[in-house]
C-alpha cells in the first residue's frame, strides 16, 4: 500500500485516541461505592464531601506503581489540610483570599516538584475553595466532613492501585509500548516520500514518546531506588535498543524521506503489542553501528536474548539519573532555570482574585470562580486561550444538556448518585488531551451534586446558568493573569539550555577521554536535559499568545538530546582520546556560554556563535561534528545543515 494510500488512516487514528477503559471502571466502583456508602449512611450532603475525596483519582494514571500509591497519600493528605484550612477561613472573605492563594501557589510547586501526573493543583483548589465558600459550621462537624472526604480518598485510592495486583508493571508497560508506535509512526513517515512535512511532525511526538517511556522506567524504580525486577529489566534494555533506532531513524530522515527501511514499522508496532499485553516481544529491527552513516535492510533479528539482558542489567541505571531526595527536587524546582516559581505565582495571585471577587460579587457558587481563574493557568500543555476556550464550550454544552435533561425529569437523592457516578466514570476513561469532551461530562456531575445539597427552591437550570456564568468569569480573570502578570522570564530559559549544554559537554568529554562513559555525567546530562523538556512543555502553556519561542526552542532540544543519545556515548569501551574529549568539552562550554546571550536566534547568541566546531572533529569523529553542527545552527536560529548521502559521505 501506497504512503499516500496509508496516511488518511494514520490520521484516523491519530484523531480519535481510545477509551481508558480500565481507569472508567475503577473510577465507576470508585466513585459509586464511597459516595453510595455515605449517602446511605449519612445523607447526600455527606456523600458529597465523599465525592471530593474521589477527585484523586484525576492523578497519577501515567506513574507507576511503587511511586504511584505514596505520592497519592501525600496528595489525599493535602486534599485533607487543604478541607480544613478552607473550612476555618469560611466566611472571612480575606482570610479566604489568603488561604486559597497560597494553597494554590503551594499546591502548584509540591505537584510539580512530585513530577505527579495530572492536572496540576487544580483539586487542589477545588477542596479549599468548596470548603471556603461553605456557611461556616464548628470544629467537630468539619473533622466529620473532612473524615468523609479521607472515605472518598481512600476507596479511590485502592481502587486506583489495585492494578498493582494483576499488572504490576502496567503503567510502564504502557509507556514503553507508546514510545514504541510512536517511534514505528515516525520511521513509516521517514520512509514515504510523499511531499508532506509529517517525518517533522512525526519526530517530536516520537521524542516526547521516548522521553515519558524513559521517565515511567526511571519512575518504576520507587522513592528508593528498589532493585532491579526481571520486567523493569525487559524494558530497560527495549529502551536501550529502541534509541539506537530512533537515532538512525533521525540519521536516516535528515537524508530526505524514503531512507528508513519499509520493514522497521511492522517489527515496531508488532514489539509495541507484545509490551503493552504484558509479553516479551520476539522481534526487533537490526541497525548497525553508531559508526555507519545509512541505515541496514530491515532484519527481524531477536529482540532479547539472555547476553543481552545481562549487558543491559551491567549497564544498569545508566544513562538515568540517580533518585534525589525531596529537598533535592525542591531546590531544581525553585532554581534559575525552572519555570515553576513564576508559574505558581501566577496561579496563586489569579485564585485571590477569582476568590475576592466570587465573595463580593452576587454570584451563586463564588468557588467556581477561583476555579476557573485556577483552570485557565494549569492542567494541560495548551495555551490558556485554547484551554479556557475547551473548558468554556464544555461547559456550556454540559450545563445545557443539563439543564434541558432535568427540566423533564427532576432527580432525587438516588438518580443524582447514579447519574454522577456514571458520567464521572466516563470523564475519567476520556484521554486527557480531549478538553471539551472531558468537561461536557465533569459538568453534569458538579452540577447534580451541588444541586443535591442547595436550598429547596433553586432549580438547576438556574445553577447551570450561573455555573457558565461563574466559571467564566474565573476564566477571564485566569486570562488576564496571563496577559498582566509577567511570563516566564528569558533568562530562565536561557539558563535551562546552557545547563542542558554544559552537563552534555561534561558527558561527552568523559566518554571521549576515557573510552566509557561517567555514570555521574551522563546522569546529571540527562537530569538537565529533562529540565530542558520541562521549560519548552512550560513555554506554551503560559503563554496567551504564541510568541514561537516554543518552537524556537525544540530544534535546540533535537540538538542536546542527540548529543546524549547512548549509541554517541557507548555502552562498550571505546579507545580513549583526550585531545578530541577536550576540545569537544571546550566548544561545549562556549556553546553554552553563548546560550546565556538570548533566545535562539537573538543576536547576542548569532554573533558568539560564529566559528564552527573543531575543524579536527570533522575529520576524526563526523558523526559527533555534525551534531555539534546542528547544536550550533539550532542556538543560532538556522536551518539544519545539509547532511550528505550514501554516495557523498564525509
Amino acid at each position: 500500500m501506497s504512503g499516500a494510500a496509508t496516511r488518511p488512516a494514520r490520521r484516523a487514528r491519530r484523531a480519535l485516541p481510545p477509551l481508558d477503559r480500565a481507569r472508567g471502571l475503577k473510577a465507576l466502583v470508585a466513585f459509586g461505592l464511597s459516595v453510595g456508602l455515605v449517602t446511605a449512611g449519612a445523607g447526600i450532603h455527606n456523600g458529597v464531601f465523599a465525592a471530593m475525596g474521589c477527585y484523586i483519582d484525576a492523578y497519577g494514571a501515567r506513574d507507576p506503581y511503587p511511586r504511584r500509591g505514596p505520592l497519592l497519600v501525600v496528595l489525599a493528605a493535602g486534599f485533607a489540610v487543604a478541607f480544613l484550612a478552607g473550612s476555618l477561613a469560611a466566611g472571612q472573605v480575606w482570610a479566604m483570599v489568603g488561604v486559597l492563594s497560597v494553597f494554590a501557589l503551594g499546591a502548584t510547586l509540591l505537584v510539580r516538584a512530585l513530577h505527579l501526573s495530572g492536572p496540576g493543583s487544580y483539586f487542589v483548589v477545588l477542596v479549599a475553595a468548596l470548603t471556603a465558600f461553605l456557611p461556616p459550621v464548628g470544629l467537630r462537624d468539619t473533622a466529620v466532613r473532612a473524615g468523609f472526604l479521607l472515605v472518598g480518598a481512600t476507596v479511590s485510592w485502592l481502587s486506583i492501585m489495585s492494578g498493582w495486583i494483576l499488572r504490576p508493571h502496567g503503567p510502564e508497560d504502557g509507556a514503553v509500548a507508546g514510545a514504541l508506535r510512536s517511534v514505528a509512526a515516525y520511521a513509516e513517515a521517514g520512509a514515504t516520500d510523499d511531499g508532506e512535512d509529517e517525518p517533522r511532525v512525526a519526530r517530536r511526538k516520537a521524542y516526547q514518546a521516548v522521553h515519558g517511556g524513559w521517565s515511567a522506567v526511571q519512575d518504576a524504580r520507587g522513592l528508593r531506588g528498589a532493585a532491579l525486577p526481571p520486567r523493569l529489566l525487559v524494558l530497560y534494555t527495549l529502551m536501550l535498543r529502541l534509541e539506537t533506532v530512533l537515532d538512525a531513524v533521525t540519521d536516516a530522515t535528515e537524508r530526505g524521506a524514503g531512507r528508513v527501511p519499509d520493514g522497521w514499522a511492522p517489527l515496531l508496532r508488532e514489539a509495541a503489542g507484545a509490551v503493552a499485553a504484558g509479553r516479551e516481544p520476539e522481534r526487533w529491527p537490526t541497525v548497525d553501528g553508531p559508526g555507519e552513516d545509512a541505515p541496514p535492510l530491515p532484519v527481524g533479528g531477536p529482540a532479547l536474548s539472555p547476553e543481552l539482558l545481562r549487558t543491559a542489567r551491567a549497564l544498569w541505571p545508566r544513562p538515568l539519573p540517580r533518585g534525589n531526595s525531596l529537598r533535592h527536587e525542591l531546590g531544581d524546582l525553585l532554581s534559575r532555570a525552572s519555570p515553576s516559581p513564576v508559574l505558581a505565582l501566577r496561579v496563586g495571585l489569579a485564585v485571590a482574585v477569582g476568590t475576592a471577587l466570587g465573595a463580593l460579587l452576587p454570584v451563586l457558587h463564588p468557588a467556581w470562580v477561583a476555579l476557573g481563574a485556577a483552570a485557565a493557568l494549569q492542567g494541560a500543555h495548551q495555551q490558556p486561550v485554547r484551554r479556557s476556550w475547551g473548558r468554556l464550550t464544555g461547559t456550556v454544552v454540559g450545563a445545557g444538556v443539563t439543564a434541558v435533561v432535568c427540566h423533564f425529569f427532576e432527580p432525587g437523592v438516588w438518580s443524582t448518585v447514579v447519574a454522577a457516578t456514571l458520567v464521572h466514570s466516563v470523564a475519567r476513561a476520556v484521554p486527557v488531551s480531549a478538553m471539551f469532551t472531558r468537561m461536557l461530562l465533569n459538568t453534569p456531575v458538579a452540577l447534580l451534586l451541588v444541586a443535591a445539597v442547595l436550598p429547596a427552591g433553586t432549580s438547576v437550570q438556574e445553577l447551570a446558568l450561573y455555573r457558565m456564568l461563574d466559571l467564566g468569569l474565573g476564566l477571564v480573570v485566569g486570562l488576564a493573569a496571563a496577559v498582566l502578570l509577567p511570563r516566564v522570564p528569558v533568562r530562565r530559559v536561557c539558563e535551562a539550555v546552557a545547563r542542558a549544554v554544559t552537563a552534555a559537554g561534561a558527558a561527552v568529554r568523559a566518554r571521549l577521554s576515557t573510552g566509557t562513559a561517567d555514570p555521574v555525567a551522563e546522569g546529571l546530562a540527562w537530569r538537565r536535559m529533562g529540565d530542558l523538556w520541562t521549560m519548552h512543555a512550560a513555554v506554551p502553556a503560559e503563554e496567551l499568545r504564541s510568541t514561537g519561542t516554543a518552537d524556537r526552542l525544540w530544534p535546540v532540544v533535537l540538538a542536546v538530546r542527540r548529543l546524549l543519545a547512548p549509541g554517541l556515548l557507548g555502552g562498550e569501551p571505546a579507545p580513549s582520546h583526550p585531545a578530541e574529549g577536550a576540545r569537544t568539552g571546550a566548544y561545549l562550554d562556549l556553546v553554552a556560554h553563548a546560550a546565556r546571550q538570548g533566545l535562539p536566534g537573538a543576536t547576542g547568541v548569532r554573533s558568539a556563535l560564529t566559528d564552527p566546531p573543531p575543524a579536527a572533529l570533522a575529520e576524526h569523529r563526523p558523526r559527533l561534528y555534525r551534531r555539534l553542527e546542528a547544536l550550533r545552527r539550532a542556538l543560532r536560529g538556522q536551518a539544519p545543515p545539509a547532511v550528505p548521502g550514501e554516495g557523498e559521505r564525509t
